[in-house]
């Protein structure tokens, strides 16, 4: 396979992860003949975090952009801030509390993105920490009986409930590449443009369920976005929630009522709404009963 083709721009978006970000660029350098770029936007890290960027800069083996945002303009904004900058039309999109352990994953995407035309975006499994668990990735399309079931705190309590088991691919066993409707943003590779189509992230997502967004796009259009299960990275999670969005819950409600917005028939969003705007209300009194911040 030639690799000429297949240079690939890796894009991340850093908040308060500095040190986790060191790790993954470190970990990219075994990839020097797939990844030429690396660009990192910083949505306002904190001072103690600015400052450690700096030598990161500095001290990359592959060439390292560094975009500093004055405010966090959340996580689509940011994506596709980098994406204006890279130079490649494969992009690796990827957390900074990642890691890659294995080339042959990188090899195992292009390999799928190559195989069609139509094939926009890939993503591998996700394992949480050191090969332990897998953290679900992938996804089929969303329905209002998955609003229900996978996106209040239903779940918590029917955890094995049909709606979620249907909407998250790997909870069958999935052993060849498969064509799903959307994977988790903090592992994918993806083509910047094919023919006269530029693919980016809604920016009316801040925070959350963009990358769910992303695939229903790319699904809709008529393109495929493929779940290659022989891909892997280790993905630490949440590394900047201890201090980063401290209300995050805020941006989890925006999202999730946006994105059944967008796609249900609107009397099934006026109803998924209001058992949402339920739910919303009766967590808050629960805190506030508690004593305790609502994130």
């Amino acid at each position: 396979m030639s690799t000429h083709h297949n240079k690939i721009s890796l894009i991340t978006i850093n908040y308060n992860s500095t040190e986790y970000l060191k790790k993954l660029i470190k970990s990219s350098e075994k990839l020097q003949k797939y990844i030429n770029e690396i660009i990192v936007i910083d949505n306002n890290s904190n001072l103690n975090n600015r400052n450690k960027l700096k030598k990161i800069e500095k001290n990359t083996l592959i060439n390292t952009k560094l975009i500093r945002n004055k405010i966090n303009l959340g996580f689509s904004k940011a994506v596709n801030q980098g994406i204006q900058f890279t130079k490649n039309n494969l992009i690796l999109l990827i957390n900074p509390d990642c890691l890659i352990t294995n080339s042959d994953s990188i090899d195992e995407m292009i390999n799928c993105i190559n195989k069609s035309k139509n094939n926009i975006v890939v993503g591998g499994r996700i394992y949480k920490n050191n090969k332990g668990k897998i953290q679900y990735s992938a996804t089929q399309g969303i329905n209002f009986m998955t609003g229900i079931f996978e996106f209040t705190n239903v779940k918590r309590i029917w955890k094995n409930n049909p709606w979620s088991k249907n909407f998250w691919i790997e909870t069958n066993k999935i052993t060849k590449p498969i064509n799903v409707s959307s994977l988790c943003g903090a592992f994918v590779l993806f083509k910047k443009k094919n023919k006269n189509i530029k693919f980016q992230f809604d920016e009316n997502f801040f925070l959350y369920l963009e990358d769910v967004d992303f695939g229903l796009q790319i699904s809709k259009l008529g393109y495929k976005v493929i779940f290659c299960p022989n891909s892997w990275i280790i993905h630490h999670g949440g590394r900047s929630n201890t201090s980063k969005y401290n209300i995050k819950l805020k941006y989890w409600y925006e999202s999730r009522k946006y994105l059944f917005k967008k796609y249900l028939p609107k009397y099934q969003y006026i109803i998924l709404k209001l058992i949402f705007s339920i739910e919303e209300k009766l967590l808050s009194l629960y805190h506030f009963l508690k004593n305790e911040p609502a994130y």
